[in-house]
Parts: structure tokens; C-alpha cells; sequence
């Protein structure tokens, strides 16, 4: 069981910050609703989620880069400040083009955080059984967000309009960045790497090719909830605020499952990849998330997101955990920025295969291709598994954490040479204030030292 006390402090001011722009994270939520409130049709709604994607894509791997680069502290900072104005332009835009360029910003900075955390938490917290337990609070904690968001926006939208939400939504961005310049402390620059390292060395990495290609197969057939249950919602003729409710529902059941799934899903994961979960968990949203496209009324819309929780949370601990275990120190904010950066090319692939399917054969191919891009998530954990089970033989030291039991069990403990790199840095910060500063940009409190020693 993860308690507060065991999650380092840098990671509980960071979580705090998810669920704050996640409470008040009306704007990917409800940008369908908001561009249609400007008398603009389905093709520029389309080209805003679009957009809206194709910003998320680029922004996990900009923020990913910029987390090695420049620091995490910085790089949260440098997002939320470009985030908050933009924000509240958009609330009073009107044409195409400002729609589209707003939706790019808000996707490009919805999600910076999630790099920056996870390469944090790769830092911080050596142990993959904790981080598993960490990674599916961080999943309860965004959700709890959506919950806020989802039932708070619908009701605001349909009483004032949508403006008032974006403009709410900088203020949380502005507020999260305050945050983090007043509480997380600056450690200095990054140190130069003696070969500089760029996205290269992930792209040929086989097994994290692979969870790359199973995460867009997954969350581009599966019907996003940001993406393609408002077009089905409005191709079944209901409005925006059976559409919060609908997001309510579903960020309710993995608020609720969380604390009962978390234990036991930090215990499966601490010792190897668990690719037989993650393929399971990848049918059971299928599954349901193809359920979606056949409903009719706001009960069934959300009993069927509801039912697809379970898959949700236990995915969204494997994954993670797969990237948190192959990424190399030097690199660990560019591997976490291009497995994000897969939910972004779903979102741009989502609603156009969405758009495209009620087009022309309606919610039963759209059903039906679902499915079809499920499966192949699901299949492709099998060769995933091949992979990194031959890599864990044949390199074990790259393998963040403590080594698996298997399929490594031969395989002889590496000492390691000194101490996690969390705690150096931290020793180094604490004990010699003036000398240089280590890999990552964020402070911590000497409690948090001592406790590890």
C-alpha cells in the first residue's frame, strides 16, 4: 500500500498540480461544444479535436525533450505560462483559424506534465513495485480531476456557455505554475552529457517500438472519451450536459476502483512486465469501448464507460511501468515524451476514423473497427513480451529498478555502483549547497534524504 509518507514530496506537489488543472481542465473536455457554439459544423469540429491532438503529440515529445534539457521544474513552469494566455484568447475566438491554433496550444499543454512526473518518479522512486502503486494514483488522482471537470463544465456550459470554462482553466494553469516556482526549489543546470543523446536511440529500441504501436492501435480504436463520445453522444442527438455526466461516470468508477485495484496491481508489477495483464486489460476497453457505439441513451453511454474502468486503471499501471523499466537515465523524459505522444496520435486518428465510420456505415462499423484496432493492441503484446524478455537477458543493466525474477531469474544481482541518482543529487544539494547540480532540475526536503539512507 502506497501511502503520502512513502511518495517523495517533489511527486506529491506534482500530483496536486494533475488534479488542479484536471479539475479545471474544461477546455479539451468540452472544445467540441465550444467550437459548435461558434455555428461552426462537424468538419471544423473535427479539425479542431484534430488539432487538438496533433498539439498533444508534438507537446509530450517537445516537454519530454525539454525535461532532460532544460530541468523538470523549468520545463512545468515554462508550459503552464504559455498555457494560461492562450487560454483565455481562445475563450472569445471565434473564426476557424483561432479555433485550430487554440486547440493546438491546449493540447500541446494539457499533457506536458505527464513526462515530467514520470521522469521524476524514474528518479525518485527506484523500486517498480512502488512506482506502480504511484502510477495508478496518479490515473485516480486525473480522474478525480475529470470528475470535477466533467460534472462541474456540463452544468456551467449549459447555464453560461463554454467561455467561462477556458477562462477558469488559465487561471488553474497560472495557478499550477505558481506552484511550482513558490514550493519545488531549483537545483541549477543540467549538466552537458559527454554524447549528446536524442530521440534516435528510442526509435530503435525494439520493445519500446512495439508499446508504442500497441498504444496507438489501442486508444485509436478504443472510442476516447475526449474524442469520439462526444460525436456519438451528438450523433445520437444529446447535448453537452449528458455528455459531463457521461465524463463524470466514467472518472467516478476509476476514483472508486483505484484504492482497490492499486495494492494488488503494485504487487503484479514489482517483480517483471506484466504483458499478459496489459492484453487483457486492452480487450476489456475494447470491449466495452466498442459497447459505446451501439448506445442510444446518456444511462447506457454511462454504464458502458463505467464498465470499461477496470481495464483502464490496470493499463495505465503496466505501460508506464514497461517504460519506466527499459528508459535510460539520460533519456528518460524523451521516452516517457514519445509513449505519451501516442495518446496524441490517437487523438488525431480517433474522431477522424470516428467521423469517417458514422459517415458511412454508422456506430455498428464504427463498433466493429474498434474492435479490430483492439485486437491488434492486444496481439502485439506477445512479440512485446519476446522482446523484452531477450533484451532483459542480454542487457540487464538498462532495466530501471531492481532486476526481474523473470525471465532473468539466472542471471547474477549487479551491485549497483552508488547511490540512486534521486539521492545523490539530493546528498550533493544538501551537504555542499555551492558545488554543481545533478541530472534533474527539483529540490527536495532533508526529511526525504534522511529517510532513504
Amino acid at each position: 500500500m502506497i501511502t503520502g509518507a512513502a511518495i517523495p514530496r517533489v511527486i506529491r506537489l506534482l500530483l496536486g498540480g494533475f488534479v488542479l488543472t484536471r479539475a479545471a481542465g474544461f477546455a479539451p473536455l468540452f472544445l467540441s461544444y465550444h467550437v459548435v457554439e461558434r455555428s461552426h459544423g462537424s468538419a471544423v469540429v473535427g479539425a479542431a479535436l484534430a488539432s487538438l491532438g496533433i498539439g498533444s503529440l508534438v507537446g509530450q515529445l517537445a516537454c519530454g525533450w525539454l525535461a532532460d534539457r532544460l530541468g523538470r521544474r523549468k520545463t512545468i513552469t515554462l508550459v503552464m505560462v504559455l498555457g494560461a494566455p492562450v487560454l483565455f484568447l481562445l475563450a472569445k475566438a471565434n473564426t476557424p483559424t483561432e479555433l485550430l491554433a487554440g486547440a493546438a496550444v491546449v493540447g500541446f499543454t494539457y499533457d506536458a506534465p505527464h513526462p515530467v512526473l514520470s521522469a521524476t518518479m524514474c528518479d525518485l522512486i527506484p523500486d517498480p513495485g512502488k512506482r506502480g502503486g504511484v502510477d495508478a494514483w496518479r490515473f485516480g488522482c486525473t480522474s478525480l480531476g475529470a470528475v470535477i471537470a466533467g460534472g462541474i463544465g456540463g452544468v456551467v456550459a449549459d447555464r453560461v456557455g463554454t467561455p467561462i470554462l477556458f477562462i477558469a482553466n488559465g487561471l488553474a494553469y497560472a495557478a499550477f505554475a505558481g506552484l511550482v516556482v513558490c514550493r519545488i526549489p531549483a537545483t541549477g543546470r543540467r549538466p552537458a552529457v559527454p554524447k549528446p543523446q536524442s530521440y534516435r536511440k528510442a526509435l530503435s529500441d525494439k520493445g519500446f517500438l512495439l508499446l508504442l504501436i500497441s498504444s496507438v492501435s489501442t486508444w485509436a480504436g478504443a472510442a476516447s472519451l475526449v474524442s469520439t463520445v462526444p460525436l456519438l453522444m451528438h450523433y445520437r442527438g444529446l447535448d453537452v450536459g449528458d455528455y459531463g455526466w457521461t465524463a463524470m461516470a466514467s472518472a467516478l468508477a476509476v476514483v472508486t476502483l483505484t484504492p482497490l485495484m492499486a495494492p494488488w496491481l503494485s504487487r503484479r508489477v514489482a517483480d517483471r512486465p506484466r504483458l499478459d495483464i496489459l492484453a487483457v486489460a486492452t480487450g476489456w476497453v475494447t470491449m466495452w469501448m466498442a459497447l459505446t457505439a451501439l448506445a442510444h441513451s446518456v444511462l447506457a453511454f454511462c454504464a458502458m464507460v463505467a464498465l470499461a474502468a477496470p481495464g483502464e486503471i490496470a493499463w495505465f499501471v503496466v505501460a508506464p511501468g514497461i517504460v519506466h523499466r527499459i528508459a535510460p537515465s539520460a533519456l528518460r523524459g524523451r521516452y516517457h515524451g514519445m509513449w505519451g505522444s501516442s495518446f496524441g496520435a490517437a487523438a488525431v486518428a480517433s474522431p477522424l476514423l470516428a467521423s469517417s465510420c458514422l459517415a458511412h456505415g454508422g456506430p455498428v462499423l464504427l463498433s466493429a473497427t474498434s474492435v479490430a484496432a483492439g485486437l491488434i493492441g492486444a496481439a502485439l503484446c506477445l512479440p512485446l513480451h519476446r522482446v523484452l524478455g531477450a533484451g532483459c537477458r542480454a542487457r540487464p543493466h538498462s532495466i530501471s529498478g531492481p532486476l526481474p525474477r523473470r525471465p532473468c531469474q539466472h542471471l547474477p544481482q549487479i551491485p549497483p555502483a552508488g547511490p540512486p541518482l534521486g539521492l545523490a543529487r539530493k546528498h550533493a544539494t544538501i551537504s555542499a549547497p555551492r558545488a554543481p547540480s545533478s541530472a534533474v532540475d527539483y529540490g527536495g526536503s532533508r526529511r526525504g534524504v534522511r529517510a532513504r539512507r
